[in-house]
């Protein structure tokens, strides 16, 4: 029973070389990001510098992405995963150093160098994983799969603070690097361990792969036709990601900077950020399944409908009732597109090279992480603070009608319907 199982779900086979090492690895970077600031301060910067240092961290996707994506074409998935833990090792060893001797110029650029390290790193694993799994999955089970991914990622992020939070508590702040070093060694030792070389799955069975060429193709007589529509494709979704991404990365910036201006206890507020990241976490394996079983738009549709809800309920009602419906709301919505950028990358991906696409892929939909920040200080610094929330739900509209108009037109052109197999 057990075995014909395993057969049906592809899934399964994939915890021990990929879904553990992602949870551990996702651990330990939740329990580093939010000290980073704390880091920066403890090695000399000032606040506007220690904000300015981090910031670097979610740039170097946008510059690094599409040439870490060539180079794990080149190298393959498990030495790139491999790779970029040694990367972590390095960045992790920089930040402890510059911890011991703060207030120094070198330490500060070690900090700085240290960032960029630890970005490279991660953005090695996610892009190597992802491919990877990609690779090993059947197109029917795709969404599924990089769903579940994404929830180890989400499930990482959510106990990582915890972990943090107590290690703080107890030890100084090198801890923290500390046991990122020991949650990376072991991520490493199930990779070793696990990871084949080259990922063995249905290739046979990929019902699904976004630009597999047609008999036309084959012939050699619309190959331009092909990748001009691959391009347009990767347009429209594209930007129908970024404005999902904007509110995304809105999220983290919107509920805290809400809940201070309503005048509420710090520990309300983050309370209630825990509520909305439960939500956002428990909400992967539904979200999957419907991206498999009734298309992509089912996922990426109700994130842009309910995030805009949540943040409109904050603003309206202003009670620490509201607050926590709407909080919930936000979080509830982005639980339901829990894997749709891996998916929707997966799709668009060729079936040659596809790290190398995942790559530029990764760093078009990340413009909308780095950007989303800014849109809530920029309308913040003009008009106030609710207008930055309002122009948030703005651009969650205009991505719902962009999604809702042009989602099945990008996938036909593919040659694909909604759940990524070939019409």
């Amino acid at each position: 029973m057990a075995a014909r199982f395993l057969e049906k779900n592809p899934i399964t086979r994939l915890i021990l070389p990929i879904y553990l090492p992602a949870l551990i690895f996702a651990i330990g970077g939740g329990a580093v990001l939010p000290v980073l600031v704390l880091a920066a301060l403890s090695v000399g910067f000032d606040e506007a510098g220690s904000s300015a240092a981090v910031g670097i961290f979610g740039f170097i996707a946008i510059l690094i992405s599409p040439i870490i994506g060539r180079v794990i074409s080149r190298i393959g998935d498990r030495s790139a995963l491999i790779g970029g833990s040694v990367i972590a090792f390095v960045a992790l060893g920089g930040f402890l150093w510059t911890l011991q001797f703060p207030g120094t110029p070198t330490a500060q650029i070690v900090f700085v160098l240290s960032i960029v390290l630890l970005a490279i790193g991660a953005n090695t694993w996610s892009l190597a994983r992802q491919a990877y799994v990609a690779e090993s999955v059947p197109a029917i089970w795709r969404a599924r799969s990089l769903s579940t991914l994404g929830g180890m990622m989400r499930i990482g992020q959510l106990i990582g603070p915890l972990v943090a939070t107590a290690l703080l508590a107890v030890w100084a702040l090198q801890s923290v690097f500390v046991i990122n070093v020991v949650l990376v060694a072991l991520a490493l030792a199930l990779i070793i361990a696990y990871v084949l070389p080259e990922p063995v799955g249905a290739r046979e069975s990929d019902r699904g792969p976004a630009r597999r060429p047609t008999p036309r193709d084959e012939r050699g007589t619309s190959e331009r036709a092909v990748e001009h529509r691959s391009k347009l494709s990767t347009f429209i979704l594209g930007f129908a990601l970024n404005c999902l991404n904007v509110m995304r990365a809105n999220r983290n910036v919107i509920v805290p900077l809400w809940g201070t201006f309503q005048g509420y206890e710090p520990t309300f507020v983050t309370a209630t950020f825990a509520v909305t990241a439960l939500f956002d976490t428990v909400m992967f394996v539904v979200s999957g399944s419907l991206m498999d079983q009734r298309g992509r738009h089912w996922a990426l549709l109700p994130s842009l409908i309910f995030m805009p809800i949540g943040i409109i309920v904050m603003i309206v009602f202003t009670t620490p009732v509201g607050f926590v419906i709407g909080a919930a709301i936000l979080g509830f919505g982005n639980g339901f597109g829990a894997g749709i950028v891996m998916t929707i990358g997966a799709d668009l991906s060729p079936t040659t090279n596809r790290a190398s696409f995942l790559g530029i892929w990764q760093s078009i939909v990340a413009i909308g992480t780095a950007a989303g920040p800014f849109v809530i200080s920029g309308m913040t610094r003009l008009v106030d603070l609710r207008a930055g929330l309002w122009a948030t739900v703005a651009i969650g509209v205009l991505g719902l009608i962009w999604s809702a108009a042009l989602l099945p037109l990008a996938y036909r052109r593919l040659g694909t319907d909604l759940r990524g197999n070939r019409l």
